[in-house]
């Protein structure tokens, strides 16, 4: 099976400290540029996402993968980008697996 260029980025992510993995830690960040929620959260793990995709005016991404498979991290459920640059990557490079939520920037 191919790795898809997401899996690839946030592999980057990872390596180079710029993922932040569960709610707890993101909520202590002071900036993030991409949040992604898995789609097997619960309602209010998709809520407090998105309170941090609106804190940090930033979009918030659905994925169909779960986190725990991303992160290495058991029970995990929810991702920050804490790096524009790989954020803007991932974005650009949405697939089947993901679907943004919003955008993120207050108008």
């Amino acid at each position: 099976m191919q790795r898809s260029k997401i899996a690839s980025y946030l592999g980057f992510a990872k390596k180079s400290g710029n993922l932040r993995a569960g709610a707890n830690v993101i909520a202590t960040l002071k900036k993030a540029n991409l949040i992604i929620v898995s789609e097997d959260a619960s309602e209010n793990a998709k809520k407090d996402a998105k309170k941090y995709s609106d804190k940090f005016e930033c979009p918030l991404v659905l994925s169909a993968i779960p986190a725990e498979e991303i992160t290495g991290k058991e029970n995990c459920k929810t991702i920050a980008v804490t790096e524009e640059n790989l954020a803007k990557a991932i974005l650009d490079n949405l697939d089947e697996n993901f679907t943004i939520i919003s955008g993120g920037r207050k108008e």
